[in-house]
């Protein structure tokens, strides 16, 4: 190595330490600009260089992949698909994943056709190619191309059991997606049963089956699945929930009650449902005691939501409007992305909080459709 390689690669190393400040920082746009800096310089490496320190060539794929999963809640999606490309000659031997990468990308962007187009030619050019299939299942879903999803979702599960794949709970999750989605409740109980059978995170997801069969008025099924909750402050939450869809608002608060008497840093997971039960007996300064400290560890969309509704029931809209905000940051980096909080958190909010002028000003944050008796 000579003397001028030293400081460059240190510039590099340098300026991604930068970046990642400026994103502790929350400062997305001034990221985005110094990976673009960083990238660009790192393009113009030869390959007798990147042979040489191949640490670099590590970092460039880094940095880009990093730069895109930026760009993309951003709904920057044109030069999201740029930085990717890239790739397809810095990293070839990647190829399958950055075309993957680039047509979910083009289907995000509006070009739903051509994208999905995309998905399936590349599934069909490998034999055990599952997560091509898995990934036109997903984005054909989303995009409501049921029938398409539906087999592109059978290709999946086939081509991995056929090769003894290691991704079958996440190909059962998202055919569980699917049926939900297509109302076909019994079918979605079924692929959670397939993937709860391998994977202990599906197990811990056993709320999300209770919900579903629960809002369809099933809820003998709803309270037999819970059973087998493992978390008793989850269990404890949905079965008031249950009792309350049922008409039972006494048996449901005293299930609340439970839950709330509870210590909830007993447990390893499941406080949300600790803060909502408290929050739905309808006092919020238990939850917003101990949030002032937990809500750090515990950070993640729903606390953020809870902790919202919580300040929205103290009588401070502005705090309430802050933690909204930033749970709707968080979720624009899902897919596909959202802009608003969905309609049940609105009604849970509705239902709390007694303030007409708090309600009104936190509306806005709500996926509500507006009628003429809203």
């Amino acid at each position: 190595m000579n003397d001028t390689q030293v400081p460059l690669a240190d510039s590099y190393e340098g300026l991604y330490s930068q970046v990642q400040s400026v994103l502790a920082a929350g400062n997305v746009e001034e990221a985005i600009n110094l990976y673009r800096r960083l990238v660009d310089r790192l393009a113009r490496l030869t390959p007798r260089v990147l042979q040489l320190r191949p640490e670099l060539r590590n970092l460039h794929r880094a940095a880009r992949m990093e730069m895109s999963s930026l760009l993309r809640p951003e709904g920057r999606y044109s030069e999201a698909m740029d930085v990717v490309r890239v790739l397809l000659d810095s990293h070839p031997e990647e190829a399958r994943m950055w075309r993957r990468e680039i047509a979910t990308l083009q289907v995000a962007r509006g070009d739903v056709e051509s994208g999905l187009a995309d998905l399936r030619a590349l599934a069909e050019e490998s034999d055990d190619d599952h997560l091509s299939w898995l990934t036109l299942g997903q984005e054909a879903r989303i995009e409501g191309r049921f029938a398409m999803a539906r087999e592109a979702l059978d290709h999946a599960l086939e081509v991995c059991k056929e090769n003894s794949c290691p991704d079958l709970p996440r190909i059962y999750r998202e055919r569980f997606e699917f049926f939900r989605a297509a109302g076909q409740i019994d079918e979605a109980v079924s692929a959670w049963e397939e993937g709860a059978a391998l994977d202990e995170e599906t197990r811990k997801g056993i709320g999300e089956v209770v919900t579903m069969l629960a809002d369809a008025g099933r809820y003998s099924e709803a309270r037999a699945m819970l059973d087998r909750e493992p978390n008793p402050l989850r269990a404890g939450l949905r079965r008031g929930h249950i009792h309350s869809l049922m008409g039972n608002p006494f048996e449901a608060r005293k299930e609340w009650q439970r839950i709330a008497d509870l210590d909830p840093n007993e447990f390893e997971y499941g406080h949300e449902a600790w803060v909502e039960a408290v929050l739905r007996l309808g006092d919020p300064v238990p939850a917003l005691l101990w949030l002032q400290d937990a809500l750090r560890e515990h950070f993640g969309i729903r606390m953020l939501i809870l902790s919202g509704v919580a300040w929205a029931m103290h009588g401070d809209a502005e705090l309430a409007a802050n933690l909204f905000q930033q749970a709707i940051g968080l979720l624009r980096y899902q897919r596909p992305p959202k802009k608003k909080l969905d309609s049940s958190d609105w009604r849970l909010l509705d239902t709390l909080v007694n303030n007409d002028e708090i309600k009104k000003a936190l509306k806005p944050y709500f996926a509500v459709v507006e009628t003429l008796w809203s």
